[in-house]
């Protein structure tokens, strides 16, 4: 009886410190900050420059928000990752 009982206490303390070992040790986890291909910018044949007006079709305009609003999401990407990658060393 009692080499029964020191075999179960025996269980007991291993499986707790197995189970306790699992749950203390820290997972690093790491971004990689990819390779990011920048949008292109659009060509500036359709823009015309008469004394100190700029002259451009909607469509053009239209392209270039585009360009920026694309610009700046990548660019926000960019900067969380770094700053996750910073924040889990």
């Amino acid at each position: 009886m009692r080499s029964r009982n020191l075999i179960l206490v025996l269980i007991l303390i291993g499986s707790i410190l197995l189970s306790a070992s699992c749950v203390s040790t820290k997972t690093v986890v790491v971004h990689d900050v990819p390779d990011v291909e920048f949008p292109v910018f659009p060509d500036p044949d359709p823009v015309t420059l008469d004394g100190n007006v700029v002259s451009m079709p909607l469509w053009y305009f239209q392209k270039i928000a585009e360009y920026k609003a694309d610009v700046d999401k990548i660019e926000a990407y960019l900067k969380k990752l770094r700053e996750l990658n910073e924040n889990s060393k």
